[in-house]
């Protein structure tokens, strides 16, 4: 089983209210994880997916660890 992540572009912050005196938070959702997917085959048909209705974020940094500049920011793991 394998779990995709994406990391989103031009994402807005959302306000909630938290708590029970319900304050007002800002929230930022900028990933998407989709969970146990079998095959290769599952992690493009969920790319295509999540592509269709949002940016997939691009790196911008020279010196990134997992992506080159350009690339799109998104990656599998295995789960447990």
């Amino acid at each position: 089983m394998k779990r995709l992540t994406a990391h989103l572009a031009h994402v807005k912050p959302i306000k909630e209210k938290v708590g029970n005196e319900g304050k007002l938070k800002t929230i930022l959702n900028n990933t998407i994880s989709v969970r146990n997917l079998r095959s290769q085959a599952d992690v493009h048909e969920a790319l295509s997916k999540i592509r269709s209705n949002h940016t997939i974020a691009t790196c911008n940094k020279p010196n990134h660890k997992t992506w080159k500049v350009g690339d799109e920011m998104w990656y599998t793991s295995n789960e447990k």
